[in-house]
Order: C-alpha cells, then structure tokens, then sequence
C-alpha cells in the first residue's frame, strides 16, 4: 500500500476538513482504491499483492482515528466523507468478516477491551443519525444503505466474539438506537445484524418490554422459508446459513420460542436438518418451548429419526443435540428410576457450569475440595448419552451450584442441567 494511500489517511484525521482537502486523487486512493481491495480480498485472488494481516497493520491506527474523530460530527459529513468512511470501513469490517473464525484481524484492531468498547461507541454514533437509517435502500445502491449494512454485521460479529453486551445493557440508548434501525429500515442485511444484535444483548424481559419478538420470528421463518426453496439456497444475496446463524442466537430466548410456536414452522426446520446440521441445534433450543414440543412429538418420522441416529451418530456435537431434544420431548427420560439414587448421595455438591468458564469453576472446585466437600464436576467433555451422565451427577448431589453467565445462559446444555435440577428439588 503505497505513501499516497498513508497520506491521505493523514489528512483524512484532521477534525475539520475543508471541501478543497477531498481532490480527486484523495477520492480515488481513499474511496476507489478500498473498494477495490475489499472487492479483492472477498474474490479471494491468489496473486494479490497484500494479505488480509498486512492492510490491516497498516491502516489500523489511522482508521480508529478516523472513525473516532469524525463520529462526533456526523451532522456534518460531507458527501465524499462519507463516501470515503462508507469504503474504508467496508474495507476493514470485511477483512474482520473473512477472518472470522481465526480472529486475527480483530485481534490486530482491538488490542485491548477498551479499544473495541470504544469503537462501538463510535459506531453507535454514525449509526444514530437519522438520515443515514432513514436513507437504506433494499439494494446496496447508495453510500448509506453500504455504510448501515457494514456497521450492523460488524455489530453482530463483535457481540459474538467479545464480552461487551454489559455495554448494551448499561446504556439503554444504544439497545433503542437498534430497535430504531431495525424498525426503519427497508434493508434486509441491517435488519438481520440487527436482530442478531438484539438476539444477543436483550433479557427475556426486554424482549417482552419491547414487544417485538414476534416480528423477528416472522422476518427470520420468512426469509428462511424462501431461501430454502431457492436453488441457491439464498434469500437475494443473503446465504441461508447467516440466516440460520442469526436464529440460533434468538432460539435461546423464551419470548422468540413462543412467536415461533404460533408461526409452526417446526417441520421447515426438520427438513433442512440433514443439508444443515447447525438446525438440530436450533431446534433442541426450541425444544423446551411446550407448545412446540407437542408439534415435535406430532412429527413421528422425525422422533423415529433421532432415536435412530442416537444409536448410530459419532458425532459427539451433534449426538449431544440429539440427545438433547429427544431429552426435552421426554422419550427417555420420563420412566428413570430416581428415586433409589436419590436415597444413595455420593456427592454433597455438584456444579453446573458453561465450559466457557472452566478456569474459574475449577477454583471454586479446589476450593471446595479443601475445604472437605464431595464434589461432581465435570472438567473433560463427557461422552455418549451426556444428558443421563448429567441428570445422575444431579440425582447424586445434595446442592446444585450453578454458576450463572452469559454463556450459561445461551448454552442449551447448561439449560437442560438447570432445569433438571430444579425439577428434582
């Protein structure tokens, strides 16, 4: 990336920018030039003469300090400052976007915690302007439906990745600055990383504060539906596997459970099961909805269909899933024998926790330990039929610890210990 591009990000940092700065070389190097190495990197050309790590090291500080800067002024962009912003940005999120499993590209723009807290408060800014929302398109045709489009998948993909939904829900006004989004736009991109960001930050309560569960459980089942029926699997340009990502995240929430029950969709998610196995996931989630439950039972080929694959999966992710569901429907586990265990205590606490947090629960457990207790933990993956390992560490414990977090709380498995103990109380 040459001295020119350097330059004029330089100049690009400066808080009050005349018209006269935005020449046309600065147009092409800042706006056409970023296109065109976003539009590179996704057509993934192997003779491109940068990678992905090396455009981000070297515009990673101008670019924080760009976006920083000015998103304290948005009322007063101009056209091409926008425009520039708009490509830049595109460019950066997409690289964060390519690389989403790895992370390094994140890890290179957001060092520290406090970086990425307050970049989304910068985000939170530019998004918060009215007539950028307002002005979304169906298509990416101008720089503001580009722009929102970038920012809310950025939102999305950062919420997963970092710890920093405390910041949503310590600041009301951000939550309602995306509800807005969502409700006005005419987008279907900004409106998924919108629910998607919602999916992540809201409480149950909120949700049913805010009443829009039911409209997220149409706009995900909807466009699901024509997506699978397309021959590319799409719905417009969106692939159904970012829909399917998007209501995974949802399905946990009680409030989208129940929407999606009135909609029964349940046997659109059994069919796409075998093409996308991340579905039997989303449906152990919507398994402990009652209503949808007996839509499930009603479905005889498809519980004949787990008890099969329970016998005969060696995956141990998915027969965790299958497990799972067929554990919620209660086909086998109504008839366990407790009561015998339960006069047998072997252990005098378990602790039920999300393997996120290993590290801090296997302190609790030492501490525990010294301190004399009989404790039932289990630091390695269980395998085969975790759900009656589980209820048997439950039934042989006299307390149940349940180490409650945010991933806890999105974990079905982590949900099925929960409410199994307290069904045994």
């Amino acid at each position: 990336m040459s001295k020119e591009y350097k330059l004029y990000l330089i100049q690009l940092r400066q808080s009050h920018l005349s018209q006269s700065v935005f020449t046309s070389k600065l147009l092409f190097y800042i706006k056409t030039c970023s296109f065109y190495f976003y539009s590179y990197l996704f057509s993934r050309v192997n003779n491109f003469p940068y990678s992905a790590d090396e455009m981000m090291r070297y515009l990673y500080e101008d670019y924080l300090e760009i976006i920083h800067i000015h998103s304290h002024s948005v009322e007063s962009w101009s056209k091409e400052l926008l425009s520039c912003i708009t490509q830049l940005m595109s460019l950066v999120h997409g690289s964060c976007w390519y690389d989403r499993e790895k992370k390094v590209q994140m890890k290179i723009l957001f060092p520290t915690g406090k970086i990425i807290c307050d970049y989304v408060k910068d985000l939170m800014r530019i998004m918060s302007h009215k007539p950028f929302y307002k002005q979304t398109k169906p298509n990416r045709s101008n720089d503001e439906t580009i722009l929102m489009q970038s920012i809310f998948a950025f939102l999305f993909m950062a919420v997963q990745t970092y710890d920093i939904n405390w910041l949503f829900r310590s600041n009301t006004t951000m939550r309602d600055i995306v509800v807005s989004v969502v409700e006005a736009t005419l987008n279907d991109k900004v409106a998924l990383g919108g629910y998607g960001i919602l999916g992540e930050i809201l409480t149950d309560d909120e949700f049913k504060d805010l009443k829009i569960a039911d409209n997220m459980s149409r706009f995900f089942v909807n466009m699901l539906e024509d997506a699978w029926n397309q021959p590319t699997k799409k719905y417009k340009h969106l692939p159904i596997t970012s829909l399917l990502r998007g209501l995974q995240t949802l399905s946990k929430n009680d409030s989208i459970q129940e929407s999606t029950a009135h909609l029964n969709k349940m046997n659109l998610l059994i069919e796409m099961c075998d093409e996308y196995p991340m579905v039997y996931d989303i449906i152990w989630a919507f398994s402990f909805n009652q209503d949808i439950q007996q839509q499930l039972r009603y479905n005889l080929s498809f519980i004949s269909k787990l008890s099969q694959l329970s016998k005969e999966c060696d995956n141990e992710q998915m027969s965790k899933m299958i497990y799972g569901i067929l554990w919620n429907l209660e086909t086998n586990h109504e008839n366990r024998p407790t009561s015998k265990i339960k006069d047998e205590k072997k252990f005098d606490i378990m602790i039920s926790y999300s393997h996120k947090e290993k590290d801090l629960c296997k302190q609790i457990y030492e501490e525990l330990s010294k301190a004399g207790y009989r404790i039932w933990i289990d630091f390695d993956q269980m395998h085969g039929n975790v759900m009656d390992a589980m209820a048997q560490g439950i039934e042989q414990s006299h307390i149940i610890i349940v180490c409650m977090s945010e991933h806890y709380r999105k974990s079905n498995y982590c949900r099925a210990e929960a409410h199994y103990a307290f069904q045994q109380q």
